[in-house]
């Protein structure tokens, strides 16, 4: 790897260290779902992503729907990492949604739009543009799609020197499993991956815990895909995620 290649490398290891996680609504790691924040609902997530000899920055963030129509479904958010420089680390995201069957019966929900949007150059402007088409099925609600990365070519760059952009995302969520116990609604089960030898290669899964249909907590493994690259950067080449997500539903009917 020539010197410049290896200064791109270092720049991305440094700013993944940091963290470059998102959240818009998603699945498990990856945003390969149709899935979209209900309107004028504010969605609180609080993840974390930890190993033995390292981990990522805590990644607090604020999601809300936009609009809910019977054609098309927005949300758009605001993610917050710490500790470091908020300046630094804030990142947007956005997206538009068809919903399932809104064409046709049998038409699946197709989801596009952009995560990791940050204004620090080669820290935070990963510009994360992807796409999504979801169906549900009897086995559970299934969705492919893809991914491109639009910001700082230093990001983009993986443990080989090359700039890798682009990506293959799948995703998986099981049926609802209720059990309505006390303080424990139903359990879900669920997993996605992303290709690509950079930060956003990944492969996940685990379980989703809902104490009540507005407060849930996912947890689980993630093996990333790159591993010299998290390795350099983290000691590590997997990492638990514990995910709580609340959402506040402010103008809800009694």
């Amino acid at each position: 790897m020539n010197s410049a290649l290896k200064a791109l490398a270092v720049s991305a290891l440094l700013a993944v260290a940091q963290g470059a996680r998102a959240t818009p609504s998603t699945t498990f790691w990856t945003p390969a779902t149709t899935y979209t924040q209900p309107a004028l609902v504010p969605h609180l997530t609080y993840d974390t992503y930890f190993a033995e000899q390292g981990a990522l920055q805590i990644d607090t963030g604020l999601e809300l729907g936009l609009f809910s129509l019977p054609y098309l479904q927005a949300e758009a958010g605001v993610d917050f990492f710490y500790p470091g420089d908020t300046k630094k680390y804030v990142q947007l995201n956005a997206k538009l949604t068809l919903p399932e069957g809104a064409l046709a019966s049998w038409a699946p929900g197709l989801s596009a739009g952009i995560a990791n949007a940050g204004f620090e150059k080669d820290v935070s402007d990963y510009h994360l543009l992807h796409a999504t088409l979801g169906k549900t099925t009897p086995l559970g609600v299934l969705g492919v799609g893809g991914y491109y990365g639009a910001g700082s070519k230093a990001l983009w760059t993986g443990s080989d020197g090359d700039v890798n952009r682009a990506g293959f995302m799948a995703s998986w969520v099981s049926p609802d499993v209720t059990v309505n116990l006390p303080g424990l609604q139903k359990i879900i089960f669920l997993a996605d991956v992303a290709t690509g030898k950079n930060w956003m290669g990944a492969a996940g899964g685990g379980i989703g815990l809902y104490f009540t249909p507005a407060i849930d907590v996912l947890t689980g493994p993630v093996f990333f895909l790159d591993q010299d690259y998290y390795k350099g950067a983290t000691g590590t080449d997997w990492m638990w995620t514990v995910q709580l997500d609340v959402d506040v539903e402010l103008l809800a009917k009694k």
